[in-house]
């Protein structure tokens, strides 16, 4: 059984962007085929094939596909506290039920240092497996995550590592 706070972090990570479609503010298109969140922290390109945009209030960005049974959320909020990157990833893998985490390395996304991990685990009795960024940023921090089936994650992982390489963090200085 899930902790309370487990509860609120699986249902604004991954349930809660799928039954809100339509409540929040669009991505704009800024030029071609790149767009940014409705909030002005990241611009990026769609994945090719069957991908679509939902729209929440409870993250910057959902994208879906149901062929695949696939997901990608990016979500950004405010660093209230200046913690390490690990802690922060190890709050993020707490909405997975029999976690397993198969690796946790750093990374380096768009410029800024991050932690990346893959865990397998289950999620709303769904066996997924999910590559999971934590960004630190400016006074925020970006949880990038994608999940799968287990049994098509090593086909759709790589959908996800090429969107990922279109991320890019908006600094201040570019303007919001």
């Amino acid at each position: 059984m899930l902790k309370p706070c487990a509860s609120l972090l699986l249902g604004i990570i991954f349930l809660t962007p799928l039954w809100c479609a339509g409540c929040a503010p669009a991505v704009m298109e800024v030029a071609g085929g790149i767009y940014r969140d409705p909030h002005g922290y990241f611009e990026f390109s769609f994945p090719r094939d069957g991908w679509s945009l939902l729209s929440s209030k409870a993250s910057d960005l959902t994208l879906w596909n149901a062929r695949m049974g696939a997901g990608i959320v990016v979500n950004v909020s405010a660093l209230q506290e200046d913690r390490e990157l690990s802690i922060l990833t190890r709050h993020l893998l707490i909405a997975f039920e029999r976690k397993r985490v198969i690796s946790r390395e750093t990374a380096v996304v768009d410029g800024k240092e991050a932690v990346r991990a893959v865990v397998e685990g289950w999620i709303e009795k769904s066996k997924v497996m999910a590559e999971v960024y934590v960004v630190k940023g400016e006074g925020v921090v970006y949880d990038i995550v994608f999940w799968s089936p287990t049994e098509v994650f090593a086909q759709t992982v790589q959908i996800f590592q090429q969107f990922l390489g279109t991320l890019h963090f908006v600094d201040e200085q570019e303007g919001n």
